[in-house]
């Protein structure tokens, strides 16, 4: 059974899936062709890289966080907002991910947006296909 999350805002009501069946997951690394076309790869599939390194992050314990997964936060490593505000004008189809700091620590939090455990970095940005993607600058 899925569980959604209601996001309330002022003009609308944002839903979305929080989790999926497991008849619809994918297996790590690739996405099935929607149109016939060749299989993409799943960094593709995320959010700009904003950068190539992860950052070091104070975290207060049992204090809520929110992780930009889009790449176009000027706030990074969290959200300030712009995947609801310029989400057309960018495309941005990521959406944030909400976590609580069990403890009081430092953590290192991903910036290339490729990790497998968001929020959290797990080396991905030093893997070649990151490594060789080009940046791209905000619009």
């Amino acid at each position: 059974m899925a569980t959604l999350k209601v996001l309330r805002m002022p003009t609308f009501n944002l839903t979305r899936l929080l989790t999926q069946s497991a008849a619809s997951h994918v297996p790590s690394g690739t996405q099935e062709p929607k149109d016939g076309g060749e299989a993409q790869e799943e960094w593709k599939q995320k959010g700009r890289i904003h950068s190539k390194k992860s950052v070091k992050v104070n975290l207060v314990g049992g204090k809520r966080y929110l992780w930009c997964a889009c790449g176009y936060s000027k706030n990074q490593p969290f959200c300030d907002g712009t995947h609801l505000w310029s989400r057309f004008r960018l495309k941005i189809k990521q959406h944030p991910v909400f976590f609580k700091a069990p403890k009081d620590m430092t953590a290192s939090l991903c910036l290339c947006k490729q990790t497998n455990k968001p929020p959290y970095c797990d080396g991905t940005h030093r893997r070649k296909e990151v490594q060789e993607a080009v940046i791209e600058e905000p619009k």
